[in-house]
């Protein structure tokens, strides 16, 4: 096998090239020593010579047609094709171990072939020596031959060795680089050959170990059969069931099986049964009505000894908490809490709800009802009764029960609709009609029913809401007439039309004085509001009322017709916004409470709560805004006339602004503002209701944004110059400034607070406000857990030789898990101190932690000096709620002191 590798490997080494196509060669004459060789391996296919059948055997061959052909080689071997087989049996384990030899003896012979090039290269003469042998020959032939001592012919004999030399060398060197590069190429071909070799060893090792194991799979299987037959033989075959046994059971089974259908079938409709009473059953629970209530019940007291004082001074942001004042309607009055009225009572409110679900669309179906109860008992004049002029009382005598809340509500035909009664008949028609929605006012139209409905199934899917009701009250004053009934009704329907909600209101209302005339109104209004198409949002009222003699419904007796216009347009494009207005509003709207005078039969709207109202009564003009967003600034223009409803001269103002917004770096932010108000002739005006006449830039920071540079911080920064009629234009300056940090260091959160203001020109003087807040997280001690809270804040200004300072400082307990698991004892100890202001209880703005504005509770001038004291205890325990508070107010050296309790409870179920 040796001998026929080497004759494969002689006759690759003489391969001249590639082609394709050609088993025999023009070119490769008889009887040469390679022939057998060269048209043995072109018969195997790893070579096809060239396309004109030439094999050219004297041309070197490239590495690229040594891997081709070793490539076919090793191809032949893994296949087991017909050039690799020897007898037609295949290569033998033998043949493949020949092989190996082969390749080995010949890397060895070759590795010997290798140190002998190399140590012919060594002794072998380089080029350059050759180079300066041959100069130095031809030096020694231009020689002259020196006269005496020089033998021409041993100098001719010398040249000739010389050259002999040279060309041996030469010629030596040329097979030395000849057989270096061939030997490279071969020490490759049998480096990848030997791989190649070792790889299929190893599968044919692999192969045999395989076949070792399935032998032994082959003998475990023949033992197990053997043993299986072994115990068949002893198996009676008798016992087991034949044919006939096979075929009853089959008969049996298909018995079995009409019986299993049959059962199936009383199975499925015994479901069916069971599903359509499940599905009853589910009806009749959801129908069924559920009893939910709650009843509530307090006793207290409050008086003072002396003056009124507002008690939110002592505790801010516990107001709702701590009112000892209530209306008969059960809603907070927003006055100074400890008053000479007092307020000792005990009440009980108590509510009861049924609900449904109904259990049809078609006529009626009831889903809720609901009523509420309260009975209360006065040990002293309720605070309503001291003060007429609030107006509430209703005359209602005490210790008999009232229904404050009575209501029904379903579907007719799964048209939903709702009936209520209410002590505090709240809705709104418009913004300028037929409005009692501020349930904080006590001069509204008091009890009454409200009825709605929702005609889904109507032509444009109208909506309608009735009101009705009135009040007698012998509080109610009109023109100097003590004592009247005002009654009122009213109608109003919405409809769906193009994008827009068009309502359509109808209402009167009458006052019947007990002495005195019978005065009333009517009136009604149209209203738009939503985006036309989608685009164009539009957001538009119309009101006209008169006033009527209520004897006999004249209309005669009215003097005009009193109206009130209002549309307003914005729209949208990309980054452009555009709004614009015109309004016409009619004195006669003023906020004034419920007379004969007030044409928008509504309440007092008490704007600082109920802000509803976008402009004023008495007022007539238009307006445009437009503000356009590119991403790195805000721009917003706008411009405003404004005068009053009768255009005098006097209150007409043009307003101009412009302002920027760019937001810069790390939640910063810079406002730049130019305001411009100008009367009818043209000369600087203080403001308008849109804005004051003012310039400045404004630097802000948002400790919210995310990605402020310091969390939790506020501040700005601001240069403003601003209009105050006093001599020259823009006349004032002033330079503000405040921060405020919400933080915390472990279990403290801590927020500290300044403002600063310092102002020029026409007002000189400086503002200054600092304080901070502290709050403990709650401690866990196991039995308890405390938490403590305290602050101090103080402001003082005087600008323009007006002197105002206020301090407030606080300090709190509260401690949960007290007495009960789920009870919270709280203490709170306050002090306030204010000079040079209005009053104790006037002009109360809680502003107390607001680092953006200069005061605490009130910036109202005056020449009142006072100081607040108290003590607030509270627990709260299950719906058990006890407050008792005790303070002092001093004032112009008299001690005035006040006292409240409160106990109250509430369950629900």
């Amino acid at each position: 096998m040796k001998k026929k590798l080497v004759v494969y490997l002689a006759g690759l080494l003489t391969v001249l090239g590639l082609g394709f196509g050609q088993a025999q060669f023009s070119d490769v004459p008889a009887g040469h020593w390679a022939k057998e060789a060269v048209e043995r391996i072109a018969a195997c296919g790893l070579i096809t010579g060239f396309p004109d059948g030439t094999f050219r055997g004297n041309q070197n061959l490239t590495r690229y047609q040594a891997a081709l052909i070793f490539q076919r080689l090793l191809s032949e071997i893994q296949q087991g094709g017909e050039c690799v087989k020897a007898d037609g049996s295949g290569m033998s384990d033998e043949d493949m171990t020949a092989i190996r030899n082969a390749v080995q003896e010949l890397a060895a012979e070759l590795a010997a072939l290798g140190v002998r090039v190399s140590a012919l290269e060594d002794n072998a003469a380089s080029k350059d020596d050759i180079a300066r042998l041959e100069a130095a020959i031809e030096e020694l032939k231009n020689m002259k031959a020196e006269p005496a001592g020089m033998d021409e012919a041993a100098l001719a004999d010398l040249a000739d060795r010389v050259e002999a030399a040279s060309v041996a060398a030469d010629t030596a060197l040329a097979q030395a680089q000849i057989l270096a590069e061939r030997l490279d190429g071969v020490e490759g071909d049998v480096a990848a050959l030997k791989t190649q070799v070792e790889a299929d060893a190893d599968s044919i090792r692999a192969l045999n170990e395989l076949a070792v194991l399935l032998n032994q799979d082959v003998l475990s299987l023949q033992d197990r059969v053997t043993a299986l037959e072994k115990q068949l033989g002893d198996v009676d075959f008798g016992s087991f069931a034949d044919k006939e046994d096979v075929s009853a059971i089959q008969e049996f089974a298909t018995a079995l099986r009409s019986d299993l259908v049959r059962l199936a079938d009383r199975v499925s409709a015994l479901d069916a049964r069971v599903g359509g009473l499940d599905s009853r059953l589910a009806a009749v629970e959801g129908t069924r009505p559920s009893l939910t209530g709650s009843i509530s019940g307090r006793y207290g007291y409050n008086y003072t000894t002396g003056a009124n004082y507002d008690v939110r001074r002592l505790y801010p942001n516990v107001w709702d908490d701590y009112n000892w004042d209530a209306n008969d309607n059960g809603q907070t009055v927003d006055d100074a809490d400890f008053n000479n009225g007092g307020d000792n009572r005990a009440r009980i409110i108590t509510t009861f709800t049924v609900s449904r679900t109904p259990g049809s669309t078609a006529g009626f179906n009831f889903q809720e009802a609901r009523i509420q109860l309260r009975w209360t008992q006065d040990g002293a004049p309720r605070l309503e009764d001291a003060l007429p002029s609030t107006g509430f009382t209703q005359n209602v005598a005490s210790g008999i029960p009232q229904v404050m809340v009575a209501s029904v509500r379903g579907n007719i035909d799964g048209q939903s609709f709702s009936v209520a009664y209410n002590r505090f008949n709240g809705f709104r028609f418009t913004n300028y009609f037929m409005s009692n929605a501020d349930p904080n006012y006590t001069g509204g139209l008091g009890r009454g029913f409200k009825v709605d409905f929702n005609a889904s199934k109507a032509p444009f899917s109208p909506t309608y809401t009735v009101v009705f009701g009135g009040t007698g009250d012998s509080n109610f004053v009109v023109g100097g007439n003590s004592g009247g009934v005002r009654d009122y009704f009213g109608i109003r329907s919405v409809v769906d039309l193009l994008g827009l909600k068009a309502g359509v209101s109808y209402a009167e209302y009458n006052v019947r004085e007990f002495s005195g005339p019978n005065l009333g109104r009517t009136g009604f209004a149209l209203d738009l509001n939503g985006k036309l198409f989608g685009l164009l949002g539009l957001e538009a009222e119309y009101v006209a009322t008169k006033p009527v003699n209520v004897a006999n419904w004249d209309f005669a007796d009215s003097t005009k017709v009193d109206q009130a216009s209002v549309i307003k347009l914005s729209t949208s494009l990309g980054p452009i916004s555009i709004e614009a207005n015109a309004r016409a509003i009619d004195p006669q709207f003023a906020e004034s409470g419920y007379n004969a005078n007030n044409a928008g039969l509504s309440i007092d709207f008490q704007t600082s709560r109920d802000n509803k109202r976008p402009y004023d009564d008495n007022e007539r003009g238009f307006g445009v805004k437009a503000t356009v967003g590119l991403g790195f600034v805000t721009l917003t223009g706008q411009y405003d006339r404004d005068a009053d409803f009768f255009e005098t001269a006097a209150s007409i103002r043009n307003s101009l602004g412009v302002d920027a917004t760019v937001p810069l770096f790390a939640g910063f932010s810079l406002f730049g503002y130019f305001y411009n108000v100008t009367d009818s002739g043209g000369a600087l005006a203080t403001g308008s209701d849109r804005f004051d006449s003012s310039y400045g830039v404004k630097l802000s920071h948002d400790g919210k944004a995310a990605n402020a540079l310091i969390k939790g911080l506020d501040l700005f920064a601001e240069y403003r110059q601003s209009e105050t009629a006093a001599a020259g234009d823009y006349d004032r300056n002033d330079i503000k400034a405040g921060a405020k940090l919400e933080t915390k260091f472990g279990p403290f959160g801590i927020t500290p607070l300044v403002f600063f203001n310092s102002a020029g020109g026409s007002a000189t003087g400086t503002a200054l406000k600092f304080g901070a807040l502290v709050k403990t997280d709650t401690i866990n001690l196991g039995f308890i857990e405390p938490s403590l809270e305290g602050s101090y804040v103080q402001r003082s200004s005087d600008i323009s030789g007006t002197s105002r300072s206020e301090s407030y400082w606080h300090a709190g307990l509260s401690l949960s898990n007290f007495f009960f698991r789920g009870g919270t004892l709280a203490v709170r100890y306050a002090t306030y101190e204010g000079k040079g202001l209005a009053s104790a209880t006037a002009g109360v703005e809680d502003q107390l932690y607001s680092h953006t504005t200069g005061f605490l509770y009130s910036d109202n001038t005056g020449a009142v000096d006072f100081t607040l004291s108290g003590l607030l205890f509270t627990y709260r325990y299950a719906g058990i709620g006890l407050d008792y508070h005790t303070g002092k107010l001093t004032t112009g050296g008299t001690d005035n002191f006040s006292y409240g309790f409160r106990i109250s409870y509430t369950y629900s179920w």
